[in-house]
């Protein structure tokens, strides 16, 4: 409920009881659930980050070689990172907590978390014999969403200036010459 919204809107355009009429539910619903449109907001992402991080999982399990799931890996990261919805909402999330105290830490929080969850699924990564790091896990991690991150804002911006696809080749190459394998 709400991504829709946030998406069209942004936090700051956001009318939280336009987010319950648009989901169905009335005012007091949304307000028995959510302390307002921020709650709501974190809620939206705490929810897009956990999809992500189960998508990763399950990409990763199917595969059993080392060097094929590192390529997996950069792929989707390349991919998911360069999401139009997901760059608006994540730019909004920064934005919210450079304004808000209470949004702020709320992403310090779930930054924490994408860090531990990352990290977790790049020491798994590099496990195999085949696979080598220049950085430790949660230093790659941190390295790669943010760098990612805003090489995908800026494309977004620029529009044709800077396509989609050269965006995912430049986060590709970057993953690159961090994370390798023999």
């Amino acid at each position: 409920m709400g991504r829709k919204h946030f998406l069209r809107y942004g936090l700051g355009g956001a009318v939280a009881e336009k987010i319950a009429e648009d989901a169905g539910y009335s005012r007091g619903a949304l307000y028995s659930n959510f302390g307002g449109k921020e709650e709501l907001f974190v809620a939206v992402i705490q929810e897009e980050q956990a999809h992500r991080l189960d998508f990763f999982r399950s990409l990763l399990k199917e595969e059993p070689s080392g060097k094929k799931r590192l390529k997996k890996m950069r792929d989707a990261i390349a991919e998911l990172m360069t999401d139009h919805d997901w760059i608006v909402l994540r730019a909004e999330f920064e934005v919210g907590a450079l304004r808000s105290e209470r949004i702020r830490q709320s992403f310090v929080e779930a930054h924490r978390q994408q860090i531990r969850d990352g990290g977790d699924l790049i020491r798994d990564l590099v496990k195999a014999p085949e696979v080598s790091s220049k950085l430790m896990p949660d230093d790659f991690i941190t390295v790669i969403i943010n760098l990612a991150h805003g090489l995908a804002v800026t494309q977004r911006i620029l529009g044709a200036e800077q396509s989609q696809r050269s965006t995912r080749n430049l986060i590709q190459s970057l993953f690159d010459h961090l994370i390798s394998s023999a």
